[in-house]
């Protein structure tokens, strides 16, 4: 006969042999499963910006009241995104709206310098209401209004990220 403290141990051991043997198998199985993932797909390497987006960006910061107080205020972010892909022999039309028509959609993730992002108005929406031109690493230009100018922005910001609706590729390839 085994003493009830005896028993009371082997329980315990049984218990430990268990969890030891599951905890294995379960070891057994992620790695095994990690194994069996094929590799992740090669990462294409980012296309370098074009001449023609690099003098977009330039034209667009010469506007930035640190640079220069030479040039005109535009009236407006339209306006302003205009003006520059003007001055670099792009026309574009007068409205956000407008502009929002032009060129095919860019995922926020594959955006490029040059591009041209969308956001809704001061009061939300879905409406396009205002335009920028993408600059690189979640940084943006646009004119936030004639009071405030010309200014860099981060795409992350919540006001920003909030009222994103979308960006288009107006410059080719």
């Amino acid at each position: 006969m085994v003493s009830r403290a005896a028993a009371g141990r082997i329980v315990i051991i049984a218990a430990m042999r268990r969890s030891a043997l599951a905890a294995v198998v379960l070891a057994a199985f992620a790695l095994s499963s990690c194994a069996s993932l094929p590799p992740p797909p090669p990462r294409r390497p980012r296309r370098p910006p074009s001449k023609l987006a690099k003098a977009i960006l330039r034209t667009a910061r010469a506007y930035l009241p640190e640079e220069s107080r030479d040039l005109r205020t535009p009236r407006d972010c339209s306006d302003f995104v205009d003006r520059v892909f003007r001055a670099n022999g792009v026309r574009l039309p007068r409205t956000s709206r407008e502009m929002w028509r032009l060129g095919r959609p860019v995922a926020s993730r594959n955006l490029r310098m040059g591009d041209l992002l969308f956001f809704s108005g001061a009061r939300g929406g879905r409406r396009v209401g205002h335009v920028a031109i993408y600059d690189a690493d979640g940084i943006f230009i646009h004119e936030a209004s004639p009071a405030d100018g010309v200014r860099l922005q981060s795409l992350y910001s919540d006001y920003y990220r909030e009222r994103y609706l979308g960006a288009r590729r107006i410059l080719s390839d």
